[in-house]
């Protein structure tokens, strides 16, 4: 049976987004994600934050025009990533690997949608 690994996140970046280059010149942004979970009816909403890794043209994308408080969609897929400190304690993470980012809070006048996507273009109806 086939597996699915796709996460699909609407929330606000808690801060800015933090962009790098590897070594090799590809684009890396980590941003950090505020989600909301609501609970029974008349408790407060618990805030979940979730860790995103950008890379190539939505790294370019999220590291150019979002920023801290903007609206945002993320499509991806959850990763986990273990390493070793150099006091040689073992760490673990999970983090969303975005393939897609939507800047959902803000229309330009030049493009009504923001968005990056590693996906081809698709073919337009004609």
């Amino acid at each position: 049976m086939p597996s699915v690994n796709r996460v699909i996140l609407i929330g606000r970046l808690g801060r800015d987004p933090e962009m790098e280059y590897t070594p090799e010149g590809q684009a890396v942004t980590r941003i950090s994600l505020a989600t909301d979970r609501y609970g029974p009816p008349g408790t407060p909403y618990e805030t979940d934050w979730h860790q995103i890794v950008c890379f190539g043209k939505v790294a370019e994308f999220a590291g150019e025009y979002l920023d801290k408080g903007r609206l945002v969609c993320v499509m991806g897929r959850i990763a986990y990533r273990a390493w070793e400190t150099k006091g040689g304690q073992k760490r673990r993470t999970t983090e969303i690997v975005a393939s897609e980012v939507v800047g959902i809070d803000y229309r330009s006048p030049t493009n009504q949608h923001e968005t990056a996507s590693d996906e081809p273009p698709q073919p337009a109806d004609t």
